[in-house]
């Protein structure tokens, strides 16, 4: 018999198959860019998500919209994460299956973000899991996304800020060291001193720059527990062979982010390097809104660029018929790589990397009926292969990673 928190699991999962029924799922209004993010799990609104003036008004209440602004315009600012939250809590996203997924674009009217024409932030949130998978899902996401759009030469510049407790010894230790040296700095800077010191780090000012190299790293300061968060991170980027580097400047917004704060960069102009994506982690704002409980979720906005309009898009796209189960932390490692290999082939699949337990994850596969399971444990991680196993008739073989596609296309499903 399955334990009673096993049968809620699969009352939910349930529940969240019925909308999933049809041979394709069709997408109004969407960008060409959300395809790729569904092959990794996110569900695309149809349309934008608009900042309310509730929303601004409830930003503005905790004291911190105006004055915690960073000097990146591609990482929102506080009222979109609000707005973000508004839109879970209004559809009752809470108690869907978590983490919950999201891809959109969203709208804030008398933002003071300057765009180009045909410019569009594509946002990408994960809510509901604070686990280091998450991260990393969203990082490779962003760059299938980018390199889809042509960007070949491109790097992700990564920090972690830690914790609020973690962020609060940071801040006060820069603040004193930014006093000390207070006569170096230019008058506006003394301004940014008083109102909020983390955006010092980023002054092109030449004073400002030595006193910034000078200064203390966020990541000095992280917890037992930030430091294990970004060192998987970490270990998910190299097992991915996406580029990184570390970069102690990037810092967020202090409004809302939490351990995890990255963005991409196309390097290839060398150190004149363009913004494709930011994000970070905004573990406690959901509590700060009002959320009876702690929502760790983690954002990222990817920039994007149309000649043509695309609002009017329309996506179908093909019922997966492979679920993806995973145990352990190094088939974790692999997971990306397998599901970005069925992407370049074609072969969409549900995943739920987010889960460590197999009861979870085999209710999802069956309550979804999917003919087809993908099954990565240690031993098939550290030998670059899976398991595909037949749901009907139990029959399983081992096959290469490499190989799945052509593996897939002898099914038919490719």
């Amino acid at each position: 018999m399955l334990a009673k928190s096993a049968v809620k699991v699969a009352a939910k999962e349930k529940k969240y198959a019925k909308s999933k029924t049809s041979d394709y799922f069709e997408f109004k209004n969407v960008d060409p860019a959300a395809e790729v993010a569904l092959y990794f799990g996110f569900s695309p609104l149809s349309g934008q998500l608009v900042v309310s003036k509730g929303d601004k008004e409830k930003a503005e209440a905790l004291g911190e919209a105006d004055r915690n602004r960073c000097n990146c315009p591609l990482l929102p600012v506080l009222e979109e994460k609000t707005a973000i939250f508004r839109y879970y809590e209004e559809k009752k996203l809470s108690e869907t299956p978590q983490p919950v997924m999201l891809c959109t674009e969203v709208k804030n009217p008398g933002t003071t973000v300057r765009r180009e024409a045909g410019e569009k932030h594509l946002s990408l949130e994960i809510i509901g899991t604070g686990k280091s998978i998450a991260d990393a899902t969203l990082i490779r996401t962003a760059i299938s996304i980018l390199k889809d759009e042509g960007h070949t030469e491109i790097c992700v510049f990564i920090n972690s800020v830690g914790d609020r407790e973690s962020s609060s010894r940071f801040v006060h230790e820069l603040t004193n060291h930014y006093r000390k040296n207070v006569g170096a700095l230019p008058g506006v800077c003394k301004m940014l001193l008083k109102k909020n010191p983390m955006e010092l780090l980023e002054c092109s000012h030449d004073k400002c720059k030595v006193l910034a190299e000078e200064a203390p790293k966020s990541i000095g300061f992280l917890g037992e527990e930030s430091r294990r968060h970004f060192k998987e991170v970490l270990e998910y980027l190299e097992e991915l062979e996406i580029p990184y580097q570390m970069d102690p400047m990037l810092v967020g917004n202090r409004a809302f982010t939490t351990e995890t704060v990255f963005e991409i960069r196309d390097i290839r102009d060398g150190k004149n390097f363009e913004r494709l994506a930011a994000g970070c982690r905004y573990n406690q704002l959901g509590k700060r809104l009002g959320f009876r409980r702690e929502t760790s979720s983690v954002g990222a906005t990817i920039l994007l660029r149309r000649e043509k309009d695309t609002s009017a898009a329309r996506l179908r796209f093909r019922k997966p018929k492979v679920f993806f189960l995973q145990l352990g932390f190094k088939a974790k490692l692999k997971s990306l790589k397998v599901i970005e290999t069925l992407r370049q082939a074609n072969i969409p699949l549900y995943q739920a990397l987010s889960r460590d337990k197999l009861i979870a994850q085999l209710s999802a596969a069956e309550n979804l009926k999917i003919p087809y399971s993908i099954i990565m444990g240690q031993r098939e991680a550290l030998e670059d292969s899976v398991i595909v196993r037949d749901t009907s008739t139990r029959a399983q073989e081992t096959v290469k990673i490499a190989d799945l596609p052509a593996h897939f296309k002898k099914l038919k499903l490719a």
